[in-house]
């Protein structure tokens, strides 16, 4: 009796050690933060679902409607699926007590975090672009002289490229998105994808992420970075707990150790800009990046149309 007691209370042990994350974030960068987070918590487990954004909410929203969703913590480029959870009741709150934090950061008093600053602006291969002149605004990317050599990715799949389609229909119409069709931009499926294609140039310029351009320039690739002169969009990107957490008062660990200087710092060492303002910045960036925010609430309101017109015209699923 004693040996099977013991044997359960070694297996509940375990069970209040591990967490599990569903993230759309690259795993190459998820996973040295786990194990920076693991080398300060021994013995803590992390379990990774990682897959697009769209993914991930559309196995999410399976687990919930069969009541058994098994995330501790939710880290995905979709603010609008977090304020779906906030309206359910699905999410815990978190108070946060980092020096410097911004407060506008811990959205809905508390709900869910963005702990780094992720931007969509223009990515320039610049070997592959030659003797032309590089854009320095969105609706630059309609010139004839692109034409062909532009690339995004899928907003269906990405939860950053669903950021842009809203925001930038709402300043420009959806007739942008026409345009640049007309001009022969091409849908790659992600992010990485679409900018490894840059890199061996495939394309002269895409609608990217920044902070994977970064890490390739790192590497030697001909990539350039332009943060357009009317705003680069800062793509929501939060954490959160789930309301049915098995281990909450660890994952509200992990949320805080992602604020911390040491996690900070190693965002800043990935190519992220650190959302506390004391942290180091990635190399190439200074200063603020002129920026206008995600159109959460055009997306929200609009989600199922957009991707509609937009899988229409591109051809897509």
């Amino acid at each position: 009796m004693r040996r099977f007691l013991s044997l359960f209370l070694l297996l509940g042990l375990a069970q209040a050690q591990t967490l599990t994350l569903y993230t759309s974030e690259v795993l190459t960068n998820v996973n040295p933060m786990i194990e920076l987070f693991r080398r300060a918590n021994p013995g803590v487990g992390v379990q990774v679902f990682r897959s697009g954004t769209g993914e991930v909410i559309a196995r999410l929203r399976a687990e919930l409607e069969a009541g058994n969703p098994q995330p501790d913590l939710l880290w995905v480029a979709d603010e609008t699926f977090f304020r779906e959870l906030a309206g359910a009741s699905r999410l815990r709150p978190v108070r946060a007590t980092t020096p410097g934090f911004p407060v506008r950061f811990a959205y809905q008093g508390g709900l869910y975090y963005e702990v780094r600053l992720l931007y969509n602006g223009i990515a320039v291969n610049t070997r592959r672009l030659g003797s032309l002149p590089e854009p320095a605004a969105w609706r630059d990317l309609l010139r004839p002289e692109y034409k062909d050599l532009v690339g995004m990715p899928n907003p269906n799949f990405s939860g950053a490229a669903l950021s842009t389609l809203g925001t930038l229909t709402q300043r420009f119409g959806f007739s942008f998105f026409e345009q640049l069709r007309r001009n022969g931009m091409r849908v790659e499926q992600s992010n990485p994808v679409l900018q490894q294609k840059l890199a061996e140039g495939q394309y002269a310029l895409a609608i990217i992420t920044d902070f994977g351009i970064r890490d390739l320039v790192r590497q030697g690739a001909p990539l350039k970075m332009v943060y357009p002169r009317d705003g680069a969009i800062l793509v929501p990107t939060p954490i959160g707990i789930l309301s049915t957490s098995k281990n909450p008062a660890l994952a509200e660990r992990f949320v805080r150790f992602l604020l911390s200087p040491e996690a900070q710092a190693l965002f800043a060492q990935q190519g992220y800009i650190p959302v506390v303002a004391s942290a180091p910045r990635p190399a190439g960036v200074s200063g603020e990046v002129l920026a206008i925010p995600s159109a959460a609430d055009y997306i929200q309101a609009n989600r199922q149309s957009l991707l509609s017109q937009f899988n229409e015209l591109f051809n897509l699923r």
